[in-house]
């Protein structure tokens, strides 16, 4: 027997949010029923979409925050980042850290890898649970990067993008494309391994420590200070210069 309900909103998702609902339900007004008094936030993620993907609420004309209570008949709108125009007096939550700072979860280990090849500062771990996330992403002011939105749901998530994509050049691409990184590269300044800062060492450092016919074709070594990695100017360094050059400054 269907719920009846006794009260209804209509909610109308704008831009990238209606990434979050069936294609034939996007770009529509989508009618929500309750009992009750639930917050703004509670109604718009019953369709399934996360807090921390939405920068501005606008009930009935005016702009509101998550603990709000909206009537029966009320127009919700969400609208997601903005790119063009700042809303910086009524957004939802502050501006993000400056340079961004990430913290992603298990399914993101190549992207991971790519934004500490560009010099992004990006937490990541196999071993992370999502309460670990949280916790790193409140106490580091750090974003967190998901292929899995349940985490995004959280009340202690304050920023955080669910990745659309599967393909880990393509989700890179979303990324820099979404929080403006490419003003932020620094090419092989971090390992990809740990996220340790990389510098340059003397050749005589690591000539036992890398295959002898590298050691002879190569001149310029890196280390990771934190890990000890090394990295050299090799066949990886062409494919990540590749994949940045698009990106400019």
């Amino acid at each position: 027997m269907p719920v009846e309900f006794k009260k209804f909103v209509a909610i109308r998702l704008y831009g990238n949010l209606n990434d979050f609902l069936p294609v034939s339900q996007r770009q529509k007004d989508q009618r929500v029923g309750f009992w009750g008094t639930p917050t703004v936030k509670d109604l718009i993620e019953s369709l399934g979409v996360p807090h921390v993907e939405i920068f501005l609420l606008v009930v009935d004309g005016l702009p509101v925050n998550f603990s709000f209570r909206p009537a029966g008949g009320s127009l919700i709108s969400c609208y997601p980042k903005f790119s063009s125009i700042s809303i910086s007096g009524i957004t939802l939550r502050p501006e993000f850290v400056v340079p961004p700072r990430f913290v992603l979860d298990v399914h993101l280990g190549r992207l991971a890898a790519y934004l500490r090849f560009c010099g992004i500062d990006t937490l990541y771990s196999k071993s992370y649970t999502d309460n670990n996330i949280l916790d790193i992403a409140q106490a580091d002011g750090r974003i967190i990067l998901t292929r899995d939105k349940g985490i995004l749901f959280n009340g202690k998530a304050l920023y955080g993008y669910f990745i659309r994509n599967t393909n880990p050049q393509l989700q890179f691409a979303e990324v820099v494309d979404y929080f403006d990184l490419a003003a932020y590269f620094e090419p092989f300044s971090r390992c990809s391994v740990c996220n340790g800062e990389v510098i340059q060492v003397e050749k005589s450092v690591v000539e036992n420590q890398v295959p002898r016919t590298t050691f002879q074709v190569y001149n310029v070594f890196f280390q990771c200070s934190r890990c000890g990695q090394i990295y050299w100017e090799g066949p990886h360094f062409n494919r990540i210069t590749a994949m940045v050059s698009g990106y400019s400054r």
